[in-house]
């Protein structure tokens, strides 16, 4: 074989080793992009799937503290030390779904601290609950209705439900403290009234017995799950009240919603340090309803 010849043959070797590195690289490119992209597809996935449901979690968060018009009830005209926007900071403080021993400690806190707020309470006849119904009273504090039942698919099934469930829990708190209730908070707020109820009849209700519904503007970071901070419980009491002169705050005394006692000192700092006055709920006081 010439020279020449042999010069081709190495040549065209190389040529072909060159060739099958390259395949081999191609190869290997081939096999592990794809597996690169879709490593990086399941963590962008993960990554927009946190940030959905932290945005379901905000939506839900929203309907539950009756999202939608926040309007102040026209109908009771301010009167003495009526709360009237421009006049001061205000907040009421308000204790939804008690009593449990949760309002227990949530008194404690309101005694030593010489502050007064308002307990909307579910029916209950066992000898502590009416132990906490008569404290509330005692304590200077307003007792409110929230039902007896606190069931929506029974109170809301039609008015003559509505009414017995009304009646039921106004004599439970009557009986308990001598002191007949003229405060009521719907269970879910007033935006949960079916269609099976009109707001005209239950306002002439109310009219009737002498009482008020209140709806909230402020709402606990513990409204959905009591998985929270004692900061983002401040946190969410210390946004809202800043948005209004006169704030509604709805919080939670049920046994679930430990979170309410344990920052309820930190929300009563943050309060009167900013110069907010806490007052409960009373004739004056101009009601909120979810439009």
């Amino acid at each position: 074989m010439s020279e020449g010849t042999q010069e081709y043959q190495r040549k065209r070797k190389k040529r072909v080793k060159r060739i099958k590195k390259i395949i081999v690289v191609v190869c290997i490119v081939c096999l592990i992009l794809p597996l690169i992209m879709s490593i990086f597809l399941l963590v962008r996935m993960n990554q927009m799937e946190k940030k959905l449901n932290t945005l379901l979690s905000e939506e839900v968060s929203q309907q539950d503290s009756g999202s939608g018009d926040v309007v102040e009830a026209k109908e009771k005209p301010a009167t003495g030390g009526a709360v009237q926007a421009g006049t001061g900071k205000k907040v009421y403080l308000t204790f939804d779904d008690g009593p449990s021993k949760e309002t227990e400690k949530i008194l404690d806190i309101l005694k030593k601290r010489q502050v007064k707020a308002t307990f909307f309470s579910i029916g209950r006849d066992d000898a502590f609950s009416k132990k906490m119904y008569q404290r509330i009273v005692k304590e200077g504090h307003t007792l409110g209705m929230h039902s007896y039942s606190h069931q929506y698919k029974e109170i809301y099934q039609s008015m003559d439900a509505f009414q017995a469930d009304y009646e039921r829990i106004s004599n439970c708190l009557t009986a308990a403290t001598g002191i007949k209730p003229l405060y009521y908070r719907f269970p879910g707020g007033s935006t949960e009234v079916t269609e099976k109820l009109q707001m005209t009849d239950l306002d002439a209700y109310f009219n009737a017995q002498g009482a008020s519904y209140f709806d909230w503007n402020v709402i606990a970071a513990n409204n959905t799950t009591d998985d929270v901070s004692v900061n983002k419980m401040v946190d969410s009491v210390m946004n809202g009240v800043a948005l209004y002169d006169t704030s509604i705050v709805l919080m939670y005394d049920s046994v679930d919603r430990k979170m309410t006692a344990k920052s309820l000192d930190s929300i009563l700092d943050y309060l009167l340090k900013n110069g907010y006055e806490i007052l409960p709920i009373d004739e004056n006081t101009i009601p909120i309803h979810h439009s």
